[in-house]
Parts: structure tokens; C-alpha cells; sequence
């Protein structure tokens, strides 16, 4: 029993560490968001729980070539991203590039 909790205890870890995606923009790039009178929010609420947000991002192993414009452009609202309980993570990422490489 323990050897196959084991590998699947591996086996899930592997996958996880692997899932990032490898992003590569060798020519021009335009990503936008606009919030007129409006709200975005993201929110992890409870012990453990886990949200992320992406707006006009790259998440991953980005590798940029080119031009890249990116922009999140907010009037008359907001833009929240909350973490509420033990071992809560929100991560939030507006405009840019989140990657390894």
C-alpha cells in the first residue's frame, strides 16, 4: 500500500510541476482588457483554496520575440483579488508576463 501511494503521490507532483504552458510571441502582440462602471474580482475563500487571475497576461515560460503591448485600462471601477481563510493564495497578474524563462 505505501509503494502505491507513493508513485501516485509522484506521479500527481510530476504532472502538477509540468503543467506550465510554454508560451513563445516571435512577432506583434496586443492584449487588452477595458472595465468601464464594472468590477473584476477574484477571490480564494477557505483554508487551502487557491484563485488566480490573468488579465492581458502570459503565464508560463514566455518568451517574447517581437512587439508586445499589453494593458489593462480600468475607469470608474475596480479591480480586487483577495485571499480570506489559512493557507489562502490569490495571485493576480494585469498587463505582464509571468513566467520562468
Amino acid at each position: 500500500m505505501k509503494k502505491s501511494s507513493l508513485l501516485i503521490a509522484c506521479t500527481l507532483a510530476a504532472y502538477t510541476l509540468g503543467a506550465q504552458a510554454d508560451i513563445k510571441i516571435g512577432g506583434n502582440n496586443k492584449q487588452s482588457v477595458k472595465v468601464e462602471n464594472g468590477a473584476v474580482v477574484n477571490m480564494a475563500n477557505g483554508g487551502l483554496a487557491t484563485a488566480k487571475q490573468n488579465l492581458a497576461s502570459n503565464k508560463g515560460n514566455v518568451k517574447i520575440g517581437g512587439n508586445n503591448q499589453q494593458s489593462v485600462d480600468v475607469k470608474n471601477g475596480a479591480v480586487v483579488n483577495m485571499a480570506n481563510g489559512g493557507l489562502t493564495k490569490a495571485e493576480q497578474n494585469l498587463a505582464s508576463n509571468d513566467g520562468t524563462k
